[in-house]
C-alpha cells in the first residue's frame, strides 16, 4: 500500500483508529475474511507495533465501543477513521444496512457533512473498480 495520511497520527490515535475499524467490521454481527485483511492492512499501515497488533486482534471478540474509540480521536484522526470504516464495510462487496448507519454515526461524530460522505462513498467505489481492474490483467 502507499504512504497513508494515518501516519501521521500519533501512535494512540492508530490504535484507536484500528480498533474503530474492528467496531466497523463487527457491527453486521460477521467479521468476513475480506475484512479481517482490510484491518491487518490498516494495521500494517499504520505502523503499529506488534504488541498493539494482538491488542487489536483480541477486540475481534469484543469490539472497543465507537464513541470511546472516537473521543481519542483528532478531527483529522476522525476523518481518516471515517474514509476507511466505508473501505472497511465495502471490501466484502456490499454494505450491510448496520454498516451505513455506523458509517453515518462516525461521519456525524467527525463533523462530516452529506455532500462530503457522498463523495468518500463516491471515492471508495472507484478506488475498487480500479483495484479489481489488477485482476484483468494477467488473465
Amino acid at each position: 500500500m502507499f504512504s497513508d495520511l494515518v501516519n501521521e497520527l500519533t501512535i494512540e490515535e492508530r490504535l484507536s483508529h484500528a480498533q474503530l475499524m474492528v467496531a466497523v467490521a463487527s457491527v453486521d454481527g460477521e467479521l468476513v475474511l475480506e475484512e479481517l485483511i482490510m484491518i491487518e492492512s490498516i494495521m500494517g499501515k499504520s505502523m503499529l507495533h506488534p504488541e498493539m497488533r494482538v491488542d487489536v486482534r483480541n477486540t475481534l471478540s469484543h469490539p472497543v465501543e465507537l464513541e470511546k474509540s472516537m473521543e481519542m480521536l483528532s478531527k483529522r484522526g476522525k476523518q481518516l477513521a471515517l474514509r476507511d470504516a466505508i473501505m472497511v464495510s465495502a471490501c466484502d462487496g456490499e454494505y450491510d444496512k448496520k454498516e451505513i448507519r455506523v458509517i453515518a454515526k462516525i461521519a456525524k461524530l467527525a463533523g462530516v457533512e452529506k455532500t462530503k460522505l457522498s463523495q468518500l462513498y463516491e471515492w471508495v467505489s472507484e478506488y475498487w473498480e480500479c483495484f479489481n481492474k489488477s485482476s484483468t490483467i494477467f488473465d
